[in-house]
């Protein structure tokens, strides 16, 4: 039968199956010897029959040389005083619930420390996972940043509103100003298809041009529905040709040099035909005593005294060469067209123009729902260093 024995030195338990026997604690290694088994009790120790009872044996002193204090016993060393041996000691496997209780809380402890090692590498902020996100305290301060503070925007408010407000009132003016006169002439075929003959309206030589009215050589500008560009201002001598009524086989000496101011006109409508110049506009003339008024003419840019265009008859059977709307059929554009044609000086005078000049054209730039023409007035003004030799 198996004993269990509680070793001197550590106090630990182990079970001997053989009484008597030298053996080694599997818990410091001390050598003990194993006591006999105890005898069991006979019936006359049993005071009560109807009890039954354990009688655990009492710790007797072993005084022979089996006991485990004996220090005579040969070979055997003082438990108290002997050095323990782990290495000489054959290691035994014992039953899992005769380890000691107070090793399992060791074993307790230290999962509960690896365990609390690894809780926070998984217990991380959720912030350091999301990068992408910003810190609450940095997204609180960048909307105070970006917020605008309710007067800054009451106050921009106001001003937008005014801005708008005064960009509507400005519009409506500039819709319903009054054309000045000069923009709107009457066309003086208008007179002629009445069987009253042309009637020129004279616009006085120092009268001032509307906005947009005086342009730079090279520079377009369109009125009504025609696109203006005067390209440049030449001296030559002027050539005429005979109207095609007459085959064109006459021939007439030229005259000059005279100044010739070249444009462009082209037609900008989309479903009106146009003739910005015929003979009426720029030939008609106006006789006051000895003076001679015309709507077309050169001037000095502080001077009134004018250089008329050459004084072609209107009812003459005259072109000049190659200016294409001076005939009794005038130069007619499609919409869209555009042409190239000019306007020559007499040739009387022209060595007195010096310095700024202005050359003041008379043209018609469209017509109104009635179906009349309207016709304006525009200057060019350019320096005498700019005209060109032909």
């Amino acid at each position: 039968m198996p004993l269990e024995v509680t070793c001197g030195a550590c106090q630990g338990r182990l079970v001997v199956e053989t009484p008597g026997v030298v053996v080694a604690c599997p818990h410091c290694g001390n050598h003990l010897t194993a006591p006999d088994f105890p005898v069991e009790s006979t019936d006359d120790d049993v005071q009560d029959d109807s009890t039954e009872s354990v009688i655990e044996p009492e710790p007797t002193e072993i005084t022979s040389s089996g006991s485990i204090f004996d220090e005579s016993a040969p070979g055997l060393e003082d438990p108290r005083t002997a050095e323990t041996q782990v290495e000489d000691v054959p290691q035994l496997i014992e039953p899992a619930e005769d380890e000691p209780a107070e090793d399992e809380p060791a074993e307790d402890e230290a999962a509960e420390d690896e365990a609390a090692e690894d809780e926070p590498a998984n217990q991380e902020p959720l912030e350091e996972f999301r990068p992408d996100e910003p810190p609450v305290a940095t997204t609180r301060q960048s909307r105070q940043r970006d917020t605008v503070s309710r007067k800054a925007f009451l106050v921009l408010l106001s001003y937008a509103s005014a801005v708008t407000l005064a960009c509507f009132w400005l519009f409506y003016q500039l819709q319903n100003v009054p054309l000045h006169n000069l923009e709107r002439l009457p066309d003086p075929i208008e007179s002629a298809k009445r069987g009253a003959g042309p009637r020129l309206t004279l616009v006085a030589v120092d009268s001032p041009m509307p906005t947009g009215h005086t342009l730079a050589l090279g520079q377009a500008r369109k009125f009504g529905h025609v696109r203006v560009t005067p390209l440049h201002v030449s001296r030559g001598k002027l050539e005429f040709e005979a109207m095609q009524r007459f085959g064109g086989a006459a021939t007439r000496e030229s005259i000059g040099p005279v100044l010739k101011l070249h444009l462009q006109f082209e037609n900008t409508s989309s479903d009106q035909k146009i003739a910005p110049l015929d003979r009426t506009l720029m030939l008609s003339r106006r006789y006051n005593n000895d003076q001679v008024l015309a709507n077309n003419f050169v001037r000095a840019d502080n001077g009134s005294s004018i250089t008329l265009l050459h004084d072609n008859p209107i009812e003459g059977n005259w072109n000049w060469k190659g200016q294409g709307a001076d005939g009794i059929d005038p130069k007619v554009l499609e919409p869209g067209e555009e042409t190239r044609t000019y306007v020559p000086t007499v040739a009387e005078g022209i060595d007195d123009l010096t310095g700024p000049l202005v050359w003041r054209v008379h043209i018609r730039k469209g017509y109104s729902d009635s179906g009349r023409g309207v016709t304006t007035i525009f200057e060019v003004a350019f320096d005498s260093s700019q005209i060109k030799p032909e």
